[in-house]
C-alpha cells in the first residue's frame, strides 16, 4: 500500500542535519541577546528583559527568561518536535492511521517528543512500515467499531451492504461534532480509498465535503441523498445518516483486513449482515483462543467461587479457568474436545472429573448440575452463544454462570441471541463490555465481554 522506509534515508539525514543546525544557531543567539540586554543594563535601563519580544511568535523564549539551559531544552524539544511531525507527513503512514491514532501521535509529539536523531527516525520508520499493515488494519477495525451498536450491519467481524450513523447531525443540522461523527465517517472513508490505491483527499473534496454542500444552511436537520464513487448517503430528520457501499470489490477486501485483524479463526463469524449462522460442528481448529491471565482474574471474581462448590469449565482447552477454580478449594469438572489438552488436564491429578467430550453433546442428566459454571467458549459463527446456552441447563439452583463471549452478543439481532439476552434480563443478570484488545495477548483482537447469568433458588 505504500514505499519501503529506504526512500527516507537520505531526507531524514538532511533533516537531522537542519535540526541540529537550528539547535546551535539558537544557541547562538541566546548569546548574542544577553549580549544586547548586558549593554542596556550599561546604558542605564531599569530591569532590562525579554518583553519587547512578541509572546504569539515567540512564547518560548519569554518563559524562561534569561535561563540558557531552560532555554534551549525548549528550543530542543521544539525542534524534535518539528522534526518527528514533517517526517510522518513525508512518510504516507499518516493516511493508515484513523484519527483516534493521529490524535495520540500529535499528542505524544506535542507533549514529550523523543529526540529526533537520524539514528531514532530511522529505527522508528522501520518500525512503522513493518508495521504499517497491522496500523492499517487497526485503522478499519477501530473505524467501524465506533458505531453505534444498535445501527451496526456487522458483528465487529465483517461489514455489510451500510452502516448508520446514529445522531451524526446536531439539532441544527450540521456535524455532530462533540460525537466526531464526521471524524467517523473520514475514518470509514480512508479505509476505500486506500484499497483502491488512491489518496484520500481532504475533507472538502470527500465524502463529508459532498454532504456539507448538499445540506441546508438553516439550523435544522434535512432529508436528502447525495453520492459519490464510494458511497450513497442518506440523511434523516432525526439526525441519523445512513451510508450504503458502492464497491463490493472494496467491501470484501475491508472484510478481508478485519478477519486478519481479528484472529483468522474468527473471520467467517457472521455468515450475512443481519447476525450468525450458529452450528453446532466443533469450530475449525477449535477456536481455541487461551483466556489471558487479566480476563481469568475477572471471572475468579465476578464468580465468587468458594471452597466446597462444584464448578464446571466447558471447552476446558488449558484450564485457565479450571485451574484457578481448582486452587480456590472447589470441586472442578473439566470438559474439553481435544484429545490432547485432556489428557494434560487428567494427568495434573487437580480435578474432580476431567471429560473428553464434545460439551455440547453432553446432558446434565450425564454429569450434573454445578454450583459455578465458568467459560470461555469459541466464538466463531455464533458458536459462544450455543454453548452459554447449553451451559445454563447445568447450572445448579442459586448457582451462577459466568462467561466470556463476542461482543456481538450485547446487538445481534438473530433468533437464538435474543433469546440469550432475555434469558439474561429475565434472571436479572448483566452483560459488561471487556477492554478493547483484551486478547490481543493470545492471538486475537476480537471485542468481548463478560455475561453474569444467576440461577434463581427453586421455590
Amino acid at each position: 500500500m505504500i514505499g519501503t522506509s529506504l526512500a527516507l534515508s537520505a531526507p531524514i539525514e538532511k533533516m537531522d542535519a537542519h535540526r541540529q543546525a537550528a539547535i546551535k544557531a539558537f544557541e547562538r543567539a541566546y548569546d548574542t541577546i544577553k549580549e544586547g540586554f548586558g549593554h542596556l543594563a550599561q546604558a542605564g535601563a531599569h530591569d532590562p528583559s525579554w518583553s519587547f519580544i512578541d509572546r504569539s511568535a515567540l512564547d518560548v523564549l519569554t518563559s524562561v527568561r534569561d535561563e540558557k539551559t531552560a532555554f534551549m531544552a525548549a528550543i530542543t524539544k521544539h525542534a524534535d518536535r518539528v522534526t518527528w511531525r514533517s517526517l510522518m507527513a513525508m512518510s504516507g503512514l499518516e493516511r493508515l492511521m484513523d484519527a483516534t491514532a493521529k490524535e495520540q501521535f500529535a499528542q505524544q509529539v506535542n507533549e514529550n517528543p523523543p529526540p529526533a536523531t537520524a539514528e531514532n527516525c530511522r529505527a522508528t520508520m522501520e518500525g512503522l512500515f513493518a508495521d504499517a499493515g497491522t496500523i492499517f488494519r487497526r485503522g478499519i477495525a477501530t473505524a467501524f467499531s465506533r458505531l453505534d451498536r444498535r445501527f451496526r450491519s456487522h458483528d465487529g467481524f465483517k461489514i455489510g451492504a451500510r452502516i448508520v450513523l446514529n445522531a451524526a447531525f446536531s439539532e441544527y443540522g450540521s456535524w455532530n461534532h462533540w460525537q466526531r461523527k464526521d471524524d467517523i465517517l473520514r475514518d470509514v472513508e480512508r479505509a476505500f480509498y486506500v484499497l483502491d490505491g488512491k489518496q484520500h483527499p481532504d475533507r472538502g473534496e470527500g465524502i463529508v465535503g459532498v454532504i456539507d454542500r448538499a445540506r441546508p444552511r438553516g439550523l435544522e436537520r434535512a432529508a436528502f441523498t447525495v453520492e459519490d464513487q464510494y458511497f450513497r448517503v442518506r440523511t434523516f430528520k432525526n439526525g441519523n445518516a445512513h451510508i450504503w457501499f458502492l464497491r463490493d470489490d472494496l467491501v470484501q477486501m475491508i472484510n478481508l483486513q478485519l478477519a486478519e485483524h481479528y484472529g483468522a479463526a474468527l473471520g467467517d463469524a457472521s455468515a450475512d449482515a443481519s447476525g450468525p449462522v450458529t452450528s453446532r460442528a466443533p469450530a475449525t481448529g477449535f477456536s481455541f483462543f487461551p483466556t489471558p491471565e487479566a480476563l481469568v482474574e475477572r471471572v475468579m471474581s465476578d464468580s465468587q467461587i468458594q471452597r466446597g462448590m462444584t464448578v464446571l469449565e466447558p471447552s476446558a482447552g488449558t484450564g485457565a479457568l479450571a485451574y484457578p477454580a481448582a486452587e480456590a478449594g472447589a470441586l472442578v469438572t473439566a470438559v474439553e474436545i481435544q484429545s490432547a489438552f485432556a489428557a494434560e488436564l487428567a494427568s495434573s491429578g487437580r480435578f474432580t472429573r476431567v471429560l473428553q467430550d464434545d460439551f455440547l453433546q453432553l446432558t446434565p442428566e450425564m454429569i450434573g448440575r454445578y454450583d459455578r459454571v465458568v467459560m470461555n467458549p469459541p466464538f466463531c459463527r455464533g458458536r459462544d452463544v450455543d454453548h452459554v446456552r447449553h451451559a445454563l441447563k447445568f447450572v445448579a439452583p442459586g448457582g451462577l454462570l459466568v462467561a466470556i463471549m463476542a461482543a456481538g452478543v450485547a446487538y445481534r439481532e438473530d433468533a437464538a441471541t435474543v433469546a440469550l439476552r432475555s434469558a439474561v434480563d429475565a434472571a436479572g443478570g448483566r452483560i459488561i463490555d471487556l477492554p478493547e484488545r483484551s486478547f490481543s495477548s493470545v492471538g486475537t483482537n476480537v471485542n468481548t465481554c463478560l455475561v453474569t447469568i444467576p440461577v434463581r433458588e427453586q421455590k
